[in-house]
């Protein structure tokens, strides 16, 4: 009776923590001599499709991005360049139409203008007038 009583509370204890903690997450074991063996858990297939649902989800989602990133990364760098390209090619333009109007301006200056055609030949081909002397302060001529 000692030991029939025995297995009877071990068969309780058993049957209590089972049903505490989900009987249909748990299989219990017993030997053929009536003593409780181990407790295992096992999962059901309902249990693990959500977290395996949201596991095939989010590779799906990463090999999307992976797969755009691809496609997408070299037509972008490419898209990068021209915009620097463009933006160096803008400044370009600026400098140079400020050095067309420059040369516009003193091409209307010597068709229209005689004393600035005067002082232009005079300071390049050193001309100067009868009786002036002419002190240059600088080695270095400034329009040559």
């Amino acid at each position: 009776t000692t030991s029939s009583s025995a297995s009877r509370s071990n068969s309780v204890k058993m049957l209590f923590t089972a049903a505490s903690l989900g009987a249909s997450d748990f299989q219990v074991a017993t030997s053929h001599s009536h003593t409780a063996g181990p407790v295992t858990r096992r999962r059901s297939q309902q249990q693990y499709l959500p977290a395996a649902t949201a596991v095939v989800c989010v590779l799906i989602l990463a090999g999307t991005l992976l797969l755009a990133g691809f496609i997408y990364y070299p037509q972008w760098m490419r898209l990068s360049d021209m915009k620097r390209d463009l933006i160096h090619e803008k400044s370009r333009l600026a400098q140079l139409r400020k050095l067309s109007t420059e040369r516009e301006q003193e091409v209307r200056m010597l068709q229209n203008d005689p004393e600035y055609l005067e002082m232009i030949a005079r300071d390049r081909l050193d001309l100067m007038k009868e009786g002036e002397t002419i002190f240059r302060l600088s080695g270095n001529h400034p329009h040559s």
